[in-house]
């Protein structure tokens, strides 16, 4: 599903290079920008899909830039997915709570991950539960599977947002090609990030 058109903000030009290369092998239409301030422009006057933003820029950072992003109407539901440096969990958990879909570092991440994570981003924003006939059903701790899931999934705080620190909800999505069959998601009813 090639067309959707994705902004790079990145301050190093190589990098930005090869990321809009990638995404122009992959048929997306790439705009880039060089600072959080030169991003929050083109976000508000180019119709985006899709915006990937390092954090450490000069003028203004990625976080001052997804905060200004997310209290715009105008861009606040373009999604953004952080690509930085910085790994730490504190980075990764303030990226998470100012909006960010995802957070990858850029070290242990190959622009075919970036690739890959934008698609899959891009995919579950367009299949995003609006209809009535989508269910969101609380999921009661140490019953069942529960706790096996927890473990296989690596939920550090159980069934919890690390970002929100509200209880994860279990997403029910109808197949219309099976009735009675559904797809699930474990997802924060209030950032809407996918575990």
């Amino acid at each position: 599903m090639a067309g959707e058109t994705i902004l790079v903000v990145e301050d190093t030009e190589l990098l930005r290079r090869i990321y809009t290369d990638k995404l122009n092998q992959e048929g997306y239409v790439v705009h880039q920008a060089a600072d959080g301030l030169e991003a929050l422009n083109q976000a508000r006057t180019q119709n985006l899909d899709l915006i990937l933003l390092d954090l450490i820029m000069p003028r203004m950072s990625g976080l001052e830039a997804l905060e200004a992003l997310k209290k715009d109407p105008r861009t606040k539901d373009i999604p953004v997915i952080v690509l930085s440096n910085l790994g730490q969990d504190a980075d990764v958990q303030r990226g998470i709570s100012l909006g960010a879909v995802d957070y990858l570092i850029k070290n242990s991440a190959k622009p075919a991950d970036v690739s890959a994570k934008i698609r899959v981003t891009l995919d579950s924003a367009g299949q995003a539960p609006t209809c009535a006939s989508c269910y969101r059903l609380a999921v009661k701790d140490h019953e069942a599977d529960a706790d096996r899931f927890v473990e296989d999934q690596k939920l550090g705080r159980r069934f919890w947002c690390p970002a929100c620190e509200v209880e994860l909800t279990l997403e029910l999505i109808p197949r219309p090609e099976r009735s009675g069959w559904f797809d699930a998601h474990v997802i924060c009813p209030s950032c809407g990030r996918e575990f």
